[in-house]
């Protein structure tokens, strides 16, 4: 019975996924498996693979998307065959939804690999029902307070899922992530070089404890907010030295102890990714030229980053996840990289909370933004309709003069690009999610048309 059970809400996934393409408004990604996983309980536990099928699964708080990404490339580059939802739907409705795609009537995926982005709340969830051979993790740090509380919550889910007989691939610069292989049977970290060059040291500077044994962690030097080499002073949770280590060699070239690759995106985010990927290439005996030929063909998914013209000026928009403040810090960092005069448009996610009710972008606090005084910023622009002026007090905390900072009470970017034609400035960074991009590129094309730009 469970078998005929099974069939039926398969069947009905799939009829589903085909009314998708032809009603707009039903997500394809997540209703197909939402509705199935409705009909029958376990509903993934039931899906057959070859023996031989490898099942892979990228979790984290951030770049799981890109990960997953680049991992998938891989695979196809080397001519192998994979069932993926790399589009970012990655709750169990998505991930569902991924396997009804690529399986047959009996609800079997005759793939090499299967290779899933799972959100870090649901991997015990979904490992439950689906087992994996690997699991990739990218980080483990504040992201979505109100909903996720902090990363030691993440951090105990996380630990449910990992069984002895899967193989980690873990962040050794990110002391939660590394934690998690601490004595496990089968680990192996990667990692990026870094130098020691810039560290911020105000009143807002996170600290952190090791979650071994509650010790002082110390960073070396820090490449991104919270991940860089670091030790604990009380026990042995360090950076393991055996690991797969990126370095930037110059604009257009890593480098993995003596081999060297070209790469297209080279900020610290994306070392991470790639240092991700080669240890996943190692372990799996992908070939040196395979890695490559997927390095250069792997592309991001639009709308992460963006340069848009606007006659006179170039916005470029950098993606950051709502509430989370590595992102923002890695856009602070992108924007901090140009040595160009520029303009810098804040418009910072607000959260709101349950109940009691309020908004703010405390998050925000975590960040580092005194280094973006260092990079030919001419303007700051804070908008937003309810904490523009949070985001304000914010810059003014950090030691930014009030005289730089123009306070714009609103999400219409209407008003933002009549605001920015006052400035002689040609370059303007957009820090901001990606619901408020598309309206941004909706003003900007209303724009380009009212003035006749090509």
């Amino acid at each position: 019975m469970k078998r005929l059970h099974f069939l039926f809400s398969l069947y009905v996934g799939k009829v589903i996924m085909k009314l998708t393409k032809w009603i707009p408004k039903i997500s394809g990604s997540t209703w197909p498996g939402g509705i199935a996983s409705i009909l029958m309980k376990n509903f993934l536990k039931h899906f057959r693979f070859h023996e031989n099928t490898k099942i892979v699964m990228v979790t984290g708080t951030s770049g799981k998307t890109t990960t997953t990404g680049m991992v998938a490339e891989l695979i196809r580059s080397s001519g192998k065959s994979i069932c993926t939802n790399e589009l970012g739907a990655n709750m169990d409705r998505g991930v569902a939804t991924a396997l009804i795609g690529d399986s047959d009537m009996s609800g079997r995926v005759n793939v090499d690999y299967v290779v899933l982005e799972v959100d870090e709340r649901y991997l015990r969830i979904i490992t439950k029902q689906l087992k994996p051979d690997v699991i990739i993790m990218t980080n483990i740090l504040k992201d979505q307070s109100q909903r996720n509380g902090e990363p030691g919550i993440i951090m105990r889910k996380i630990r449910e899922a990992v069984t002895n007989d899967v193989h980690l691939i873990l962040n050794r610069d990110e002391p939660n992530n590394a934690s998690i292989g601490f004595k496990h049977p089968s680990v192996e970290y990667y990692g990026v070089k870094g130098s020691p060059s810039y560290k911020s040291e105000n009143q807002f500077t996170v600290s952190c404890i090791c979650p071994v044994c509650s010790g002082i962690i110390r960073y070396e030097y820090e490449n991104m907010l919270g991940v860089g080499k670091f030790a604990c002073e009380n026990c042995d949770m360090k950076s393991e030295d055996d690991a797969t280590v990126v370095s930037l060699i110059n604009e257009n070239t890593i480098c993995v102890n003596d081999k060297k690759f070209k790469a297209k995106y080279l900020s610290t985010y994306f070392l991470y990714c790639y240092a991700s990927l080669i240890a996943f290439a190692a372990h799996e005996g992908f070939s040196y030229e395979e890695l490559q030929t997927s390095i250069n063909k792997f592309t991001i998914q639009s709308g992460r980053t963006e340069d848009l013209d606007i006659g006179d000026k170039m916005i470029h928009y950098l993606r950051m996840k709502q509430e989370t403040p590595i992102t923002l810090q890695n856009s602070i960092d992108v924007t901090y990289n140009d040595p160009a005069a520029k303009l810098v448009v804040l418009d910072l996610s607000e959260v709101v909370d349950f109940q009691p009710h309020y908004t703010g972008n405390y998050y925000s606090y975590d960040c580092d933004f005194g280094k973006l005084e260092k990079s030919n910023v001419i303007k700051y622009i804070c908008m937003s309709k309810t904490v523009c002026y949070d985001a304000a007090t914010r810059l003014i905390l950090e030691g930014i003069p009030k005289d730089k900072i123009q306070v714009v009470p609103t999400d219409d970017y209407d008003v933002l690009l009549k605001e920015l034609e006052q400035y002689d400035c040609k370059q303007v960074y957009l820090l901001t999610w990606m619901h408020s991009y598309y309206k941004c590129l909706g003003s900007v094309e209303k724009y380009r048309k009212d003035r006749g730009i090509d």
